[in-house]
């Protein structure tokens, strides 16, 4: 059992690692360079980015699993990529919560939130964008632990066959 403990406290350090990596991305693609104001994130270009960074995360939690399991039981790579997903989860809601605080006006100008707020009947931007960003972690949270456990599992059976091999 202490394994597993071991396990969730490294996969949650390493979740923090692969959330301020994300978070220096959302900063600069949000804050920094932002996209036009004509800009949708169904446009192609930004299709091609969502599946390159959902690539780099798959891998990201299976490297957490790989590198947790060492000599260890199989399923604690599993539960190493779960925390660092719950991590993640829990890391870029809180991110996209202080992005969309402190730089509402510049948020706002980004087409697909400027249209939602606006059919959406809210009559407060922050309120909105809170709210919508809470319910979306809420979904994220459960998602991305388990999709982080079943890659930290993955990772950590890639690492048990390896050592199995090399003995």
């Amino acid at each position: 059992m202490r394994d597993l403990y071991s396990a969730a406290g490294r996969g949650a350090a390493y979740g923090l690692l692969i959330t301020i990596v994300l978070a220096v991305i959302a900063v600069w693609t949000n804050v920094i360079a932002p996209g036009g104001p004509d800009e949708s994130d169904s446009d192609p270009e930004y299709r091609v980015w969502y599946l390159i960074t959902l690539i780099a995360l798959a891998a990201a939690f299976a490297a957490v699993g790989w590198l947790v399991r060492g000599d260890q039981k199989f399923r604690t790579g599993g539960m190493a990529g779960a925390s660092a997903g719950a991590v993640v989860a829990i890391g870029v809601t809180v991110t996209f919560l202080a992005i969309n605080n402190a730089f509402l006006d510049l948020v706002m100008q980004q087409h697909d939130k400027r249209v939602a707020f606006a059919s959406s009947g809210w009559t407060s931007a922050r309120a909105y964008l809170a709210t919508v960003q809470i319910e979306g972690g809420a979904v994220l949270l459960p998602v991305l632990a388990l999709f982080g456990g079943g890659l930290g599992l993955l990772g950590g059976l890639v690492r048990g066959h390896q050592t199995i091999r090399n003995q």
